[in-house]
């Protein structure tokens, strides 16, 4: 089952909106847990069960009018490129690019919300807004939950809230999270110390792709760690506590730089920028390292021609499965990376005029 060209050459509206704090916050993310009564949870179901799972929520969804602006997408015969495609897109979780029997997921016209099917639990909802607005994809989440709910029996305790496959997931199921890019903090090296506190406020940092993935880019995901026996707002609270604190010191770290190197700082971005248009072939990993300087050149106004929102889909569109459907590219290594080299330098040539 090929992507839709709908889903291919539509760009996610969360990534180029202008939004708050998005000189350090790049996106939001609220996302709910949720099972079905009365059936075991994903990772202990047989295959029989996970098809039967499966399929009610297929036949529920489809009662759903709110659901007809949805694409759904059959994992198991979606390919691997296509696969690798809506992960980078944060349409699907690292585990469901993997692939798999009765796994699916249900993918938004506006590409602002997905419901994966047969995750870790039954149904994983979760929706995505540009820049620091957790508030307004918490309100779309909670619409995205409502129209489920109608048509489906969640699996709830009086006393344990949601029940979720992992303990930690109980209660409201709600995960908050943000995607912060800290380049001051990790160029000055203060990054550990800054983040240290975040365990015992029952918050977690996560990688680029989130859980099990790794950190590029001097990108990060903050978010809480624990559901069970916490209402809603103190989960936000707690989150917009925490970020609100590292914002300002990344802010205070990037001051720190500029006043204390000025000029090496400079010439690192300046250097990150001369590559980016000149290169004839680039890694993944170097041009998200380079990227990130030049993201702070963008903040600091030295790039009035390059905007946060084109940055952050110039970040997504470098990625393997978006350089190989979009432009064309090659499954080879190499034909990606002199790809890559070739729409950067194409961007920045169009940023700069």
């Amino acid at each position: 089952m090929p992507l839709p060209p709908e889903i291919i050459l539509h760009q996610p509206e969360w990534l180029e909106e202008a939004s708050p704090c998005n000189h350090v916050v790049v996106t939001s993310r609220a996302r709910f847990a949720r099972n079905l009564d009365n059936h075991p949870f994903s990772p202990h179901a047989p295959s029989p069960i996970l098809a039967r799972v499966h399929g009610a929520i297929q036949e529920a969804l489809a009662r759903n009018p709110y659901f007809e602006d949805f694409f759904r997408l059959e994992l198991a015969t979606t390919s691997g490129l296509d696969r690798a495609f809506l992960k980078e897109s944060r349409l699907i979780s690292k585990e469901m690019e993997r692939g798999g029997e009765s796994r699916a997921v249900y993918i938004r016209a506006d590409l602002k919300c997905s419901v994966m099917v047969n995750e870790e639990d039954h149904l994983r909802l979760q929706c995505f807004e540009a820049g620091l607005q957790t508030n307004k994809a918490q309100e779309r989440l909670r619409q995205l939950d409502a129209e489920v709910a109608r048509v489906l029996a969640y699996a709830r305790s009086d006393r344990f809230g949601y029940l979720t496959a992992c303990p930690s997931n109980m209660g409201t199921g709600l995960r908050i999270s943000v995607m912060m890019h800290l380049p001051g903090l990790t160029l000055r090296r203060e990054l550990e110390e800054a983040l240290k506190g975040l365990p015992s406020r029952g918050l977690t940092v996560r990688g680029f792709y989130g859980e099990n993935s790794e950190n590029i880019g001097d990108f990060f995901q903050i978010s809480n760690e624990v559901t069970l026996g916490k209402p809603v707002d103190a989960i936000e609270e707690n989150l917009a506590s925490a970020v609100g604190t590292i914002m300002e010191k990344e802010l205070e770290a990037r001051s720190l730089l500029h006043r204390e190197g000025g000029l090496a700082v400079l010439d690192s971005i300046w250097r990150s920028y001369g590559i980016l248009t000149s290169a004839r072939r680039m890694d993944s990993m170097e041009a998200m390292k380079l990227l990130s300087r030049l993201r702070l050149g963008v903040d600091e106004g030295l790039f009035p021609g390059i905007s946060h929102g084109r940055l952050n889909r110039l970040i997504v569109e470098i990625q393997p499965g978006h350089l190989i459907l979009r432009r064309g590219a090659t499954d080879e290594t190499e034909q990606r990376d002199f790809s890559r080299a070739a729409l950067l330098r194409e961007y920045l040539a169009e940023a700069a005029q």
